[in-house]
C-alpha cells in the first residue's frame, strides 16, 4: 500500500516538470541541410537454432492387460420368407413349317409340291413330302425334228422321329415313280417312234429304320444301328429287291477312339435281268488317336462278294492323319482308302435312265484311293478345300449307244467295263460375308489313264458348279446357279471317237414374299437357251420358265 502511493506521487512530480519546461523553451530558428534522404535499415535477426530438449534416463513402460471375457449373446433375427422371383419366358414364335408350292412353266405343266411336319415337340416329329414333276416338252433333234421328250415324276414320302434319352429312334418310307421316255435316237437312221413304244417307268418302294445313340459324354459306348429294304421294277417286268442291315459301335477314351462297322446286304434280282443273287458282307474295324491339335486314324474294309457260286474277298486299307497348323486356318490331311461299289439295278437307273432294259451291271472295285489336301477358314466367313486324288479302279462302268438291241439307232445305252487310273483334282471355296449372302464354288479335274477303251466315254474331265442366295431383308430372296461341264467323249459305229461339246448352264431365280405365309416366285433355267447334250443323241431343254407360289402354314 504505502509502495503505490510512492509510484502515484512520482508520476505527478514528473508531469508538473514536464509542463514548467514546455511552457518555458524559446522559439527556435534554426537551418538544416540534408545531405542525403533517410533511409531506415533494420539489423538482421538470428533464430535461436537450439531446441529444448529433455534428457530422461529412465524408461517407463506401461504393461497392459486386457481380460476378455466371451458371454452369447440372443440376435433374435427371424428372416422373412421372400417369394420367388418368376422368369417370364419370351413368346415362342409361330412355326410356319408345313407349305404347299404350285408351278406352271413353258415346259412343266404343272408342278405340285407339298410338305407337312407336326409343330414343336420336345418327344416326336412326324410329316409326310410329296412332289409332282411333269412335262410335255418336244426338243429338237439333230435332223431339226422335234420328238417328244417329256417325263413325269411322283416322290412321296412318310418320315418320324421318336426322341428318347438317349437315342433317337427314326424311320421314312417312300414311293418313287419316274417316267421317261427313249427320245434320242441316230438321226441317220429313217425311224419313228410311237409314244408309248419308248416309254418307260421305274417305281420303287423303300422302307428305312434307325436306332442311333445320343450320348452327350464320352464315357458310354455308341452305336448307330439300321436296316432298309427296297424294292424296284420297270415297265419292262424287270425288278430287284433289296435288303440291308447294319450298324457302327464305337467308343471314345481319353485320346484313343475304337469303332467296328458291320454290314450285311442281300440283291435278289429277277431272271429276265439276273440269274444270281448278289450277297455283300462288309466289315470295317479301325482304331484312332487324337489330340488338341491333330487326328489319326487307321482300319481296314474287308468285302466278302458273293454272287452265286462264286466269291471274292477284298481287302483295303484305311488311314486318315490330319493336322490343324494355324487354328483352323490351315489343315493338311491325308489318307487312303479303298472300296466295293455296289451297281444295282436301282442305283444304274438313276444314274442312266435310258439304259437297255434288262442290262445286269457288275460291281466296281475301287482298289486304293490315295489322297490329301489342305482345308481350313480364311477367316470366319470363307472356307476353303483343296484335295488331290490317285485312284485304281477295276470294272468301272461307261455307258455307250446300244446299236446292237435298237435296231442301230442308238436310243437305248449298255455299259462297257474298264480299269482306270484316275487322278482327281478337288477346290471348293465357300463364302459367307452376311446372313443375308451365301456364295459357293466346286470344281472338279479327272485324267483318266483307260487299259481297254479309247476313252472315258460319257465322262468329263472338266466340270464346275457356283452357286449364290442373296437374301434381302427376308422379303425377295435372290437365286443364281452356273453348271459347267467339259467335253466329253463317247463311242460311235467301229470304235470311233466323237465328241459332246463343253456346254454352260446359267438358272436365276427370285422369290416374293408377300407375307409369313405367302409367296410367290419365278425360276429362269438355261438362260444361253444351249440345247446341249447330257447323253448321246440326248438334247436338253433349252430356255424355260416356271412361276408359282408357294403357301405356308
Amino acid at each position: 500500500m504505502i509502495r503505490n502511493k510512492l509510484i502515484y506521487i512520482q508520476i505527478i512530480g514528473l508531469l508538473i516538470i514536464c509542463s514548467n519546461s514546455i511552457f518555458a523553451q524559446e522559439k527556435l530558428v534554426k537551418e538544416v541541410q540534408v545531405v542525403k534522404p533517410y533511409d531506415p535499415t533494420i539489423s538482421d535477426a538470428f533464430k535461436i537454432t537450439h531446441l529444448p530438449k529433455i534428457t530422461d534416463t529412465v524408461k517407463t513402460i506401461p504393461e497392459i492387460r486386457y481380460i476378455l471375457q466371451t458371454k452369447p449373446m440372443s440376435i433374435g433375427y427371424t428372416v422373412d420368407p421372400i417369394k420367388p422371383a418368376k422368369m417370364v419366358g419370351e413368346p415362342l414364335t409361330k412355326l410356319y413349317n408345313s407349305y404347299v408350292r404350285v408351278g406352271l412353266g413353258t415346259k412343266v405343266i404343272p408342278m405340285i409340291e407339298a410338305y407337312v411336319n407336326n409343330k414343336r415337340s420336345k418327344d416326336y416329329s412326324i410329316g409326310t413330302y410329296y412332289k409332282f414333276h411333269n412335262s410335255l416338252a418336244q426338243v429338237k433333234l439333230a435332223n431339226d425334228e422335234k420328238e417328244f421328250a417329256g417325263f413325269s415324276d411322283h416322290d412321296f414320302r412318310v418320315f418320324g422321329k421318336k426322341f428318347m434319352e438317349n437315342a433317337v429312334l427314326q424311320g421314312d418310307m417312300g414311293l418313287l415313280s419316274n417316267t421317261r421316255y427313249f427320245y434320242g435316237y441316230d438321226v441317220s437312221v429313217d425311224t419313228t417312234f410311237e409314244k408309248e413304244d419308248i416309254k418307260q417307268n421305274y417305281l420303287t418302294f423303300d422302307l428305312n429304320a434307325r436306332y442311333k445313340s445320343i450320348y452327350v459324354d464320352s464315357t458310354h459306348i455308341n452305336y448307330d444301328f439300321g436296316f432298309s429294304l427296297a424294292y424296284t421294277k420297270d415297265a419292262f417286268d424287270h425288278n430287284e429287291f433289296n435288303f440291308k442291315i447294319g450298324g457302327d459301335i464305337n467308343k471314345i477314351f481319353t485320346q484313343e477312339m475304337v469303332g467296328v462297322r458291320l454290314d450285311l446286304e442281300n440283291y435278289t434280282k429277277s431272271e429276265n435281268l439276273d440269274s444270281t443273287n448278289n450277297f455283300i458282307i462288309r466289315i470295317n474295324p479301325w482304331v484312332g488317336k487324337f489330340g488338341d491339335k491333330w487326328r489319326v486314324k487307321a482300319g481296314v474294309n474287308i468285302y466278302s462278294d458273293i454272287r452265286g457260286d462264286r466269291s471274292n474277298v477284298f481287302y483295303y486299307p484305311v488311314g486318315q492323319l490330319e493336322y490343324d497348323i494355324a487354328n483352323h486356318y490351315l489343315i493338311p490331311y491325308a489318307g487312303v482308302d479303298g472300296k466295293l461299289e455296289i451297281n444295282s439295278f436301282n442305283r444304274i437307273s438313276k444314274i442312266n435312265p435310258f439304259i437297255t432294259p434288262g442290262t445286269g451291271v457288275i460291281n466296281t472295285d475301287h482298289k486304293i484311293i490315295l489322297y490329301g489336301g489342305v482345308r481350313g477358314n480364311f477367316n470366319s466367313t470363307t472356307y476353303y478345300n483343296f484335295k488331290l486324288t490317285y485312284s485304281l479302279v477295276d470294272d468301272l462302268p461307261l455307258y455307250v449307244n446300244d446299236l446292237a438291241n435298237t435296231d442301230s439307232i442308238g436310243n437305248q445305252f449298255t455299259v462297257a467295263y474298264d480299269d482306270v487310273t484316275i487322278l482327281h483334282y478337288f477346290g471348293e471355296l465357300s463364302v459367307s460375308p452376311s446372313e443375308k449372302l451365301a456364295i459357293n464354288l466346286k470344281a472338279n479335274y479327272r485324267d483318266y489313264k483307260m487299259t481297254n477303251e479309247a476313252k472315258a466315254w460319257h465322262k468329263p474331265s472338266f466340270d464346275l458348279s457356283f452357286t449364290t442366295k442373296y437374301n434381302l431383308r427376308q422379303k425377295i430372296i435372290l437365286k443364281a446357279e452356273i453348271l459347267a461341264i467339259g467335253t466329253r467323249y463317247i463311242k460311235l459305229v467301229d470304235d470311233e471317237v466323237g465328241e459332246l461339246e463343253s456346254a454352260i448352264d446359267i438358272s436365276l431365280g427370285a422369290e416374293y414374299r408377300y407375307s409369313k405365309v405367302l409367296s410367290g416366285f419365278i425360276q429362269l433355267n438355261n438362260l444361253l437357251s444351249d440345247d446341249y447334250y447330257e447323253w448321246n443323241n440326248y438334247p436338253t431343254y433349252g430356255l424355260n420358265i416356271l412361276v408359282g407360289a408357294t403357301y405356308s402354314f
